[in-house]
């Protein structure tokens, strides 16, 4: 029953996806590319595929009402969904995303930064898009361990989102996600060997956790704030 559960979630999501990035699409044509268009399409896109997913998600804490660079823990593609459904912003993403058929697409709704974590000048070319999103006015997404990582806390942080967040007098929103089900850390394996492999449970639970935005001195002092309050919440959490 589990692969044909997963088969049916599959197939729904990538239905879906393609109606959301659809519709998306001709109303950013017809708006002018607004930025509330792409929130909204991306927002409800999101919560589909939860729904889809039945994730069943425990949410606290508080969304962001100004400019800010929100920042959490990476351990699912699942995450994506998550932050999406309550903060649709601009995500920062390996470059790999935007190759995925439909979802990486719809993602794309969301004004997507991709980057390659081979390529020095990709990351140079990031933190610059970072900071002209930020210019404009937008927030941003991003998950600050680099990568999907599997660990009971935060692996260490890259450095320079934190640079432009003090640069920009940008707060930084820190945000916990907890998996009650170990399994669902992407590691290794593919992506739909991972997504068989979960998405044939009936329900999966999630604590997910928006945090009050921090400003430091320093970018130093203002990284370990940020690792400090989203390790502090995935110990409660695992308790």
């Amino acid at each position: 029953m589990k692969p044909i559960l997963a088969t049916i979630r599959l197939i729904l999501v990538f239905i879906g996806s393609l109606a959301f990035l659809i519709v998306g699409l001709i109303l950013l044509f017809i708006c002018l590319g607004s930025p509330a268009i792409s929130r909204f399409i991306t927002k409800n896109w999101a919560r589909f595929c939860l729904l889809i997913l039945n994730v069943k998600v425990n949410f606290s804490g508080r969304i962001p009402s100004r400019r800010v660079i929100l920042m959490a823990n990476h351990r699912s593609y699942v995450d994506i969904f998550l932050v999406f459904s309550r903060y649709p912003a601009s995500i920062v993403a390996k470059k790999e995303l935007g190759r995925w058929p439909i979802i990486g697409w719809s993602v794309r709704l969301a004004r997507m930064i991709l980057v390659d974590r081979s390529k020095k000048s990709s990351l140079i070319a990031t933190m610059r898009a970072i900071k002209a999103e930020i210019d404009k006015g937008g927030s941003v997404i991003l998950f600050p361990e680099g990568g999907i990582k599997d660990e009971p806390l935060t692996a260490p942080f890259k450095h320079g989102s934190f640079k432009i967040a003090q640069t920009t007098a940008t707060p930084v929103v820190p945000a916990a996600i907890f998996y009650h089900d170990h399994g669902m850390v992407w590691g290794d394996e593919s992506f739909l060997t991972n997504f068989y492999r979960q998405m044939g449970h009936w329900r999966t639970k999630v604590d997910f956790w928006i945090g009050e935005p921090i400003t430091a001195p320093t970018d130093t002092e203002l990284m370990d704030a940020v690792k400090s309050a989203i390790d502090l919440k995935l110990k409660e959490f695992n308790i």
